[in-house]
């Protein structure tokens, strides 16, 4: 009896530690919420891949543009971009592919057409003393470009996995380099340097063939520019996620050339005695015509005093603005410094790449 009386607390003891130890657990257990099933873009948000497993994840994009060129150089200074007048802004179209290579990384290659122009009397003020220059000068261009660019472009977001994970928006910088094919013309004017008119007065014709700067000249050893040059490009843009495929962007991009003469213009003038025929001559000197060849102003050249000399080259007497049109004592006729220009782009791309999302 004695063993029975004692074992019953020991009983109760025991029992009520096992109430103490359990209904916590049972009360915080009822009450915790049930987790929700994690969905397939937090799984993907939090995935990493290493970068030597990237590459089956990496995808094709082709698209094209619609793009404004500007052009700044010897007829329109780049240290002064309200020099270009909105008219010389000309429209080009492009097409590209662009290869994901990797999370933060492409790759494009794209070819470009589209028109460069200037005029130094829509682009310089006549009352500007900066300006008085160049107005007098009185040089005008236009030249189409077909261009071929690869560039490599770096991006703000990283995407680790295919496309159906790209952020709707980014942002990206890009750099490389590109070759170019370009063709300068200028448009003829009224009359020749002998006082004749051109019977093909206003048409478009090339300015290489011409030599303006003695370049075929049998008396200079100057050689002829290339048209096929090299430019450096950089920039960015800003990358819009339209649909699963579909993206649009807005870049701008500015082009380092490689060459002085994208307007024809870079070195100093020359005897025009020495020049081969009357449109290298017209061509070589505009600075004595009454009218403006691009918009057909009268220019203004009230305070503009001429001088005659006799070419030591072909014993003919020319009529100059001094500085201009003469090798002796003439000036520059253009910058020392290579020309620039200007692509702004509207682009939209499709992803041709098939996707990789139903591996998951």
């Amino acid at each position: 009896m004695i063993i029975s009386n004692t074992s019953m607390p020991t009983k109760i003891v025991l029992c009520i530690f096992l109430i103490l130890f359990t209904t916590p657990a049972l009360v915080f257990g009822q009450n915790e919420a049930p987790k929700n099933k994690e969905s397939y873009q937090q799984k993907m948000g939090r995935f990493r891949v290493k970068k030597k497993d990237f590459k089956k994840y990496r995808y094709l994009t082709a698209g094209g543009s619609f793009n404004f060129l500007t052009y700044f150089g010897d007829l329109a200074p780049a240290d002064n971009f309200m020099s270009t007048e909105f008219s010389q802004i000309k429209p080009g179209v492009s097409a590209f592919v662009n290869y994901r290579y990797a999370p933060r990384v492409s790759l494009k290659a794209e070819l470009l057409y589209g028109r460069l122009t200037g005029d130094d009397f829509t682009s310089a003020d006549p009352n500007n003393s900066m300006d008085q220059s160049r107005y007098i000068r009185n040089l005008s261009f236009r030249n189409d470009i077909l261009d071929l660019s690869l560039m490599a472009q770096i991006y703000l977001f990283k995407n680790y996995l295919d496309f159906g994970q790209r952020k709707s928006f980014n942002m990206y910088i890009n750099g490389g380099f590109s070759i170019f094919y370009h063709h300068p013309k200028g448009k003829v004017p009224d009359f020749m340097y002998s006082g004749e008119r051109y019977p093909n007065s206003g048409e478009w014709v090339s300015l290489r063939p011409l030599g303006t700067e003695g370049q075929f000249s049998a008396f200079y050893d100057f050689k002829p520019y290339s048209s096929v040059q090299f430019s450096v490009p950089f920039g960015g843009g800003f990358l819009f996620r339209l649909s699963e495929r579909l993206d649009f962007a807005l870049e701008i991009n500015y082009r380092m050339l490689l060459t002085d003469y994208i307007d024809d213009v870079s070195g100093k003038y020359v005897d025009l005695g020495a020049l081969d025929g009357e449109m290298s001559k017209s061509m070589s000197d505009r600075s004595r015509e009454e009218f403006s060849v691009i918009t057909g102003k009268k220019r203004d050249l009230t305070d503009v005093s001429t001088v005659d000399y006799i070419s030591k080259y072909d014993g003919n007497r020319y009529t100059v603005i001094p500085g201009y049109g003469q090798e002796s004592g003439g000036g520059r006729r253009g910058g020392s410094s290579n020309d620039t220009y200007l692509v702004s782009s509207f682009k939209i791309s499709y992803i041709l790449t098939k996707s990789k999302s139903s591996e998951y």
